[in-house]
């Protein structure tokens, strides 16, 4: 993890100045990010990103509003996304 990933894995109070940041990095430092990040808005952002990776962390994230990982794990065309996301769904009910 690099000092961006450190950064904004620990902030608390995001200003749209940082989520633009988010939104502008290279999709591996996103992908990273979505299974870190607590921002809820930022993490509903990336879910509809282009990018397996990135829509995959956002799936792994228990931060990630339950009706985005429902979303997730029931429209994605990506079975792994789908996956990660009924296991996330799923420890939440836990």
């Amino acid at each position: 993890m690099n000092g961006n990933h450190q950064f904004y894995a620990g902030l608390t109070d995001w200003t749209p100045w940082d989520e633009a940041e988010v939104l502008k990095m290279q999709y591996g430092e996103r992908a990273v990010l979505a299974e870190l990040i607590t921002c809820t808005g930022l993490l509903v952002d990336l879910s509809m990103d282009q990018h397996t990776e990135v829509r995959k962390g956002v799936a792994a994230n228990p931060c990630t509003p339950a009706s985005t990982l429902k979303r997730l794990a029931e429209d994605d065309f990506c079975s792994s996304v789908q996956e990660t996301a009924k296991k996330t769904l799923s420890n939440l009910r836990e």
